[in-house]
């Protein structure tokens, strides 16, 4: 039997999503949990890695079990009862044995939270305290740069062969004091998203033209953009399949 499950979870506590020896990740302290529930060595399969200090709110995980889960709501109480506060499970179902939440995806979105107003301490782990004025209008035309089909190994830390993805959409709002960047693409390359935002605010500051975006993109050399935002500021907002 194969299942679906929707998590969400606060990155401050966690070195990520991916196991690691000698650090606490998401997805390790799930599969302790798992196991205690179901008395087996359940190993879970994400929709794709986050960093350190990223946060989630719908990340996507598959694991295998050779039983029938019967009550899929108290299944969920009992594992977030597991679960320290800063990791909540949010549904389960079961789906189709050939499923992986990772190659089954079609599309993620990522959203990154800005400050622009004053210093924030109390939120510091939940948006980069950028703490100055960004001009929406001006980067949208460097963001526009960056839809469609590219190798975005400019923009990227990755060591993959293959790394060339698509931007469907990026979407750049304001909230308050808070500037929303809102990507979705067919997948994202390791530090994609935050070199990206880096970029965005280089081109803020006149620190990149829009001539430098056309450069890293027709030009890629791994993590040349250089400049990455904060893990804080990142949250991995939909899973789509």
């Amino acid at each position: 039997m194969t299942y679906k499950v929707t998590v969400s979870y606060d990155g401050s506590y966690f070195h990520g999503w991916a196991k690691q020896p000698s650090h606490t990740t998401v997805q390790q302290t799930i599969e302790v949990a798992l196991n205690k529930l179901l008395n087996k060595k359940i190993s879970i399969y994400g929709s794709g890695r986050t960093d350190s200090y990223v946060h989630a709110l719908n990340q996507v995980f598959s694991f295998s079990y050779d039983r029938q889960l019967m009550d899929f709501d108290n299944f969920v109480i009992a594992l977030n009862n597991l679960l320290q506060k800063s990791i909540r499970i949010k549904s389960i179902k079961k789906v189709n044995d050939k499923f992986n939440a990772r190659f089954n995806a079609k599309s993620k979105t990522y959203i990154y939270v800005i400050n622009q107003g004053e210093f924030d301490l109390f939120h510091n782990d939940y948006f980069y305290n950028y703490n100055k004025k960004i001009n929406i209008r001006k980067i949208k035309k460097a963001a526009k740069l960056l839809i469609g089909k590219h190798n975005f190994l400019s923009f990227s830390t990755s060591t993959l062969n293959d790394t060339i993805r698509t931007i469907n959409y990026i979407k750049i709002s304001k909230k308050q004091n808070n500037v929303l960047i809102k990507v979705n693409g067919n997948g994202f390359l390791r530090n994609q998203v935050r070199m990206i935002v880096g970029s965005l605010l280089d081109f803020n500051e006149d620190k990149k033209t829009l001539d430098d975006f056309k450069n890293l993109l027709k030009n890629p050399q791994k993590g040349s953009c250089i400049t990455k935002a904060p893990g804080c500021g990142l949250y991995l907002y939909k899973v789509e399949y």
